[in-house]
């Protein structure tokens, strides 16, 4: 079937494409910061516990441990010894809130940017990459392997990926989780609009036995309103198309309280779980954003060490 292996070839070409351009505006930023190695964002991921010994100039003050820190009066540290074959998941959110975009990218746009750059890092450290795509459930799986094929693989699914409006049969999504195991690195995209609370139970699940990275993509105008008169704002997780006036005070207020008061849930979830969630807007610079979280993490690391009765 030469038709379908040139379909094949040409979605291979167009991932290679995104990658690269992915490479020209991103990777040179973010590996100049991170030594090319996503874990010195990420800390933990691939990583075995091994000892608790005493804490020395060169150590990662992110590795000391309080409770042995306070019982013997010094500072302590956790070793940890690399795992051989590590693995990092790409958890990604097809769903159709997702294709939304303001300006000049969509959420999906700056999904696949991630994806290519983490994808990237992962290879360069001889690291496998797995992602998963999901709508309401699974859609589609691809097993973890090496090298840059793999990560042109799974841009060229989630490129390729259509959205549909007929009903199917999906596998219940807590199945990512048995999927996936533990003690591996996973990368939840998504921009968590959810229709229901269903994504919860195993989102928690996956974050207790992995090294869980949230990273939630936003739109602008999904957090303020512009004052632009009537507007159609489609609802793309129902389906309905509503006529909204957003220059009327009124429904501006209600408008900032209703998003005030989602970020509350999703916020409390990802406490719970003690995530601090990457946030990336699709009108922000990826690398950038990489860069001055991993920064926050160790400015606030730096605080907690020299905070009083520590």
């Amino acid at each position: 079937m030469p038709g379908k292996k040139q379909k094949i070839e040409d979605s291979f070409i167009l991932a290679e494409k995104i990658f690269r351009k992915v490479a020209l505006t991103s990777l040179k930023k973010v590996e100049s910061h991170l030594h090319g190695d996503y874990k010195s964002i990420f800390h933990g991921s691939g990583l075995d516990f091994k000892e608790i010994r005493e804490y020395s100039i060169n150590d990662d003050v992110r590795n000391i441990d309080w409770n042995a820190t306070a019982r013997l009066n010094r500072p302590q540290v956790r070793v940890y010894e690399e795992e051989r074959d590590h693995t990092a998941w790409l958890i990604l959110d097809v769903s159709p809130s997702m294709d939304f975009g303001s300006r000049f990218n969509t959420k999906k746009d700056i999904m696949v940017k991630f994806a290519a750059l983490m994808g990237y890092l992962a290879h360069k450290r001889g690291d496998k990459t797995g992602a998963i795509l999901f709508n309401e459930g699974i859609e589609k799986i691809i097993p973890p392997e090496k090298g840059l094929k793999q990560v042109y693989r799974i841009i060229r699914n989630l490129t390729d990926h259509e959205k549909t409006d007929t009903q199917r049969d999906k596998p219940d999504f807590s199945r990512a989780a048995k999927i996936i195991g533990s003690k591996k690195t996973i990368f939840f995209i998504s921009d968590y609009i959810f229709p229901d609370n269903r994504w919860q139970k195993p989102f928690g699940e996956m974050a207790l036995k992995n090294n869980a990275v949230a990273v939630r993509v936003i739109d602008p105008v999904e957090e303020s309103l512009p004052d632009v008169g009537y507007i159609n704002l489609y609802d793309a997780e129902t389906g309905r198309d509503i006529a909204v006036d957003v220059s009327d005070p009124g429904i501006s207020k209600k408008y900032r309280e209703f998003v005030l008061e989602e970020n509350k849930k999703i916020n409390k979830i990802f406490s719970a779980l003690n995530l601090n969630p990457v946030k990336i807007y699709t009108d922000s610079d990826i690398a950038e954003v990489l860069v001055n979280y991993s920064q926050r993490r160790q400015n606030c690391t730096a605080s907690a060490l020299n905070t009083p009765g520590h």
